[in-house]
């Protein structure tokens, strides 16, 4: 193999391997940030649920208890 090639073949290799590292970075953070998000929107929506529900549980004890 000429010296050309010898060199060429690590850089390739590193290259490769480079941007297999960067993608598995990217799909982690998107993965990451995905499940933050999703997190986050879970939890403002069990949030608002939770109010929404005792809200209502409320109103309808009150209807109950005065019996209107």
């Amino acid at each position: 193999m000429p010296p050309e090639q010898q060199k060429a073949a690590p850089e390739q290799n590193s290259s490769c391997a480079g941007v297999s590292q960067f993608v598995a970075y990217a799909l982690g953070k998107f993965h990451f940030d995905f499940a933050y998000v999703l997190g986050k929107f879970m939890s403002g929506f069990a949030y608002v649920l939770g109010k929404f529900y005792f809200g209502f549980a409320y109103v309808l004890g009150s209807k109950l208890v005065d019996g209107r």
